[in-house]
């Protein structure tokens, strides 16, 4: 099995609560790749003179409209218990911004990530750094290969861990720089240094795995026709930015599937480790403002008959009109909640209460009638609890 459980981190409000709510003990043995991104946009700036609003594009060139600095601070104060943690920085742009956009320049060997990953280390010494890869247009191959072999020789003379992440989608070449620091790799790890690199599948359908996997194996068989020197994690989610792109209005199932692309590659590759988003969709919504309302729903991941996935999920009724409006008056939130809790729970034997997870205390508070909060960010957060638990069980990693 994996020797590490690799938890894909993208610091959005609910991750954090769900993280939080981890019991210290499982903290410790989980290994997270952070990946830095801009925060939520500060009050009262990113106008113009007339005080419009700036299109996006306008904001990621202007310096401290983002709360880049207060996010990764909170981040890695929550990560204070792990050993160790890897820091990246994103390249989803709905996610950057102008500091982000900063510290990926290629100037003098990526200096600006190097250095912002060494004043990171002085603050938190379990930080540990990623390589990234983001030529500027102009940059000819000698100045390409020079910027990312000075970035590697100044992590090496550093740190015993690196990583770097690679799109599985996007990233085509990447073995060019794989056979561009081979020799660097073998001397990192002969100084008992590990390479890492990170295959991030991003989003795979479930029941898809299958399909991945085939082409999984055939890169990391060109991984290792470069090299041996690496350690090779197998990242991805399978959680659907909505649950009816792939299922029914109000009850389905489907598979963890990154966990079965594991199990698939591993076939081939036993030495693979394990990475996930922990039931997080890449595509981050939580500055999305819900003005027409929600169907309550709850989730939980089962082991049962494999690691899968169910949800329940409930329109809320009408319960008559508002004379004044001619609106609908709608049920209230935490009735909803309830009974979606409640039939999460009733099903036996898919569902089971986990020791030390504060996930199921909160079904289990909901299904009593104790809703513990009306906002889906919450209930994503105890899904994401609840996943992480079941995977370090799946893993033989769990502590508890």
């Amino acid at each position: 099995m994996s020797e590490n459980y690799f938890l894909l981190f993208k610091t959005a409000d609910a991750e954090k609560r769900a993280w939080r709510n981890l019991v210290l003990e499982r903290q410790k043995v989980i290994f997270p790749i952070v990946e830095l991104t801009r925060g939520k946009k500060k009050p009262k700036v990113g106008k113009d003179k007339d005080g419009n609003q700036l299109p996006a594009e306008q904001l990621r060139a202007l310096s401290g409209i983002y709360g880049f600095e207060s996010n990764y601070r909170s981040t890695l104060e929550l990560m204070s218990p792990c050993m160790e943690l890897f820091v990246d920085l994103t390249r989803e742009p709905s996610l950057s911004c102008f500091e982000t956009d900063q510290l990926s320049k290629s100037d003098m060997g990526y200096q600006a990530w190097v250095n912002f990953v060494s004043s990171l280390y002085k603050a938190s010494n379990n930080v540990l750094p990623t390589l990234i890869v983001n030529p500027s247009e102009d940059e000819d191959e000698a100045t390409y290969v020079k910027n990312i072999e000075d970035q590697f020789d100044a992590f090496a003379a550093k740190y015993a861990k690196i990583a770097y992440r690679v799109s599985v989608l996007e990233d085509s070449e990447f073995v060019y720089d794989i056979e561009l620091l081979k020799h660097r790799f073998q001397t990192f790890k002969a100084a008992g240094g590990t390479f890492f690199i990170v295959l991030d599948h991003e989003y795979i359908r479930p029941r898809n795995g299958h399909v991945h996997s085939k082409r999984t194996s055939a890169i990391i068989s060109s991984i290792l026709n470069v090299t041996n020197d690496v350690e090779i994690v197998c990242l991805a989610t399978s959680f659907p930015k909505s649950v009816t792109d792939i299922g029914e209005e109000d009850f389905d199932t489907f598979p963890v599937e990154e966990f079965y692309l594991y199990e698939m590659v591993r076939k081939d590759h036993p030495n693979i480790q394990y990475g996930d988003y922990g039931s997080i969709n890449p595509i981050r919504n939580d500055e999305v403002i819900i003005t027409q309302g929600w169907r309550p729903r709850i989730d939980y991941v089962s082991d049962h008959e494999g690691l899968s996935v169910y949800y329940y999920r409930e329109k809320r009724l009408v319960l008559g009109k508002n004379p004044a409006t001619n609106q609908n008056i709608l049920a209230p939130y935490p009735r909803h909640y309830t009974s979606v809790a409640k039939k999460v729970r009733n099903r036996f034997p898919y569902y089971q209460v986990l020791k030390e997870s504060w996930g199921c205390r909160e079904i289990e508070a909901a299904a009593n009638g104790n809703v513990p909060s009306n906002s889906p960010s919450h209930w994503i957060s105890v899904r994401m609890e609840i996943h992480i638990i079941r995977l370090l069980r799946q893993l033989g990693l769990d502590v508890i």
